[in-house]
């Protein structure tokens, strides 16, 4: 894959996880992320023929954008990192945490002090270990949410030091194994488990595992069987969404749609949005929290949405900059 078909599928996964943690809330419909529930897929598919159905479907289905961006981790990090060269341990994790900590602890700083309570989870969460204590009844406040992301990646930093020495053969075993371990969390184990899964690399090792063998394949499709192949994973996608037995195959279809997706069209706004994508993800759960204090009302909706997306994609923007231009952060005397 080329930079900006990365950009393009991270821009789209960006607003599917942005506009889905808004609207989620709002509507109140849950969502099969790694589980099944016959009344929530009832509910969706009452309202998917409406003239709401817009935002029905962002709710129902807009986590399938987190997949997305584990795929380009597990793809960019096997890309950057041959399996032939040299890592040095302690200055990879310590450039991986860095850059964690410079994306998320100012903006997580101000989300504390407006809304956080809970001195033990937040300390849970600049030392990413959220994601191990958030289990059962012990369980730690995990709010903003979404910020368990961060822990997560971590960890398959740290994984991949492990994983890359493999052989494609062994990587396409794992993945295997972690389908395997999919479908226990939807059939299998408790809901505390399954949460606890879902928020640490148990949960999302398909994903990863497919963009470290994608980084390795020389696959060549022609255009009419990409294209074929595009429709044939949108249909099975929206399959996976409702049908029980189907749901832990999600993430693969998910993500053969949006690659396949990515080699016929890559729209320069979407890809504009997948380079400020982490900005978005840092900023978005404050500014969501904001909007929810001024006006909580599901009628307005559409004003809502359209007016936090603004909001979101605009200060991202500027924080994108500020992020990547040190200078801008020095003060200049001037004479």
């Amino acid at each position: 894959m080329s930079k900006e078909q990365s950009s393009f599928i991270k821009g789209l996964g960006i607003l599917l996880i942005m506009v889905h943690n808004f609207v989620d809330i709002l509507l109140n419909i849950a969502s099969n992320e790694m589980s099944f529930s016959q009344k929530a897929t009832d509910a969706f598919l009452a309202h998917v023929f409406t003239a709401d159905s817009l935002w029905y479907i962002f709710s129902f289905a807009g986590w399938i954008g987190v997949p997305l961006f584990f795929f380009i981790s597990g793809y960019g990090l096997t890309k950057k990192y041959n399996a032939t060269n040299t890592i040095k341990a302690g200055t990879y994790i310590k450039n991986h945490v860095v850059k964690l900590w410079k994306l998320m602890l100012p903006i997580f700083l101000v989300y504390f002090c407006l809304y956080h309570t809970n001195i033990q989870s937040a300390l849970a969460h600049v030392t990413f270990t959220i994601n191990i204590l958030s289990y059962g009844k012990n369980s730690f406040h995990i709010d903003p949410g979404v910020y368990w992301f961060f822990g997560a990646i971590l960890q398959f930093y740290l994984l991949f030091l492990l994983l890359r020495k493999l052989s494609t053969r062994w990587l396409w075993v794992l993945c295997a194994v972690f389908l395997v371990v999919q479908y226990c969390i939807v059939y299998c184990v408790s809901y505390d488990m399954a949460n606890w899964m879902r928020h640490n690399f148990v949960g999302w090792g398909v994903p990863f595992l497919l963009g470290m063998i994608a980084a390795r394949s020389q696959l060549n499709i022609s255009k009419p069987w990409n294209s074929a192949l595009c429709a044939a994973s949108f249909l099975i996608l929206c399959a996976c969404l409702v049908i029980r037995w189907l749901v832990p195959l999600t993430e693969v279809a998910t993500i053969v749609f949006f690659v396949t997706l990515s080699r016929m069209v890559t729209w320069k706004w979407a890809c504009f949005i997948g380079i400020i994508s982490p900005s978005i993800f840092a900023l978005h759960p404050l500014i969501r929290m904001l909007f929810y204090s001024l006006c909580f009302k599901p009628e307005y909706v559409l004003v809502l949405t359209i007016a936090y997306s603004a909001v979101v994609i605009l200060l991202s923007w500027a924080h994108h900059k500020i992020l990547n231009n040190p200078k801008l952060l020095k003060f200049k005397r001037t004479t």
